[in-house]
């Protein structure tokens, strides 16, 4: 058997394998979106993202790590991890700030990422960061939104 026939062997495989992979990423993304729409039926959403990466979440026993849909209401911002399934829903009112960072627990983000420090239920005060395009104008819609309300 030829040499180039092998490789074309090869780059068939990979390909399919690629799609394979992007065709499963693609299901996963969309159930996060219909399960978060179909349990906050009627919510307004003021921007959504599905896709960014959780960077870390410490504290109070709970970690966040990996992409996932992010929502931004005008009461809330919530995350919900494709897999395994966690969810993290964090007050508009409970934000203390909201920013872009590059780097955030260790891990050096290729896009900025956004970076909300809050006050738990608790009353402990933890963050967490993704990595997304449009960071920046997360932070400045959070930001209108602890303004108004």
């Amino acid at each position: 058997m030829s040499l180039w026939i092998i490789a074309l062997i090869a780059v068939g495989f990979g390909t399919l394998i690629l799609i394979a992979l992007w065709v499963v990423v693609a299901r996963v993304a969309r159930k996060a979106k219909e399960r978060w729409l179909m349990e906050n039926a009627g919510t307004e959403v003021v921007m959504s993202a599905n896709g960014p990466n959780c960077a870390a979440f410490p504290g109070e026993n709970f970690k966040l790590r990996g992409n996932g849909l992010l929502v931004l209401t005008p009461d809330y911002l919530d995350f919900i991890m494709w897999a395994p399934e966690k969810s993290l829903r964090i007050p508009i009112k409970n934000i203390l700030t909201a920013d872009t960072v590059r780097s955030f627990a260790g891990r050096w983000g290729r896009l900025p990422m956004l970076h909300i420090v809050f006050m738990s239920e608790t009353g402990g005060m933890l963050e967490t960061a993704w990595s997304m395009a449009g960071a920046k104008s997360w932070v400045e819609e959070i930001r209108r939104l602890k303004k108004i309300g």
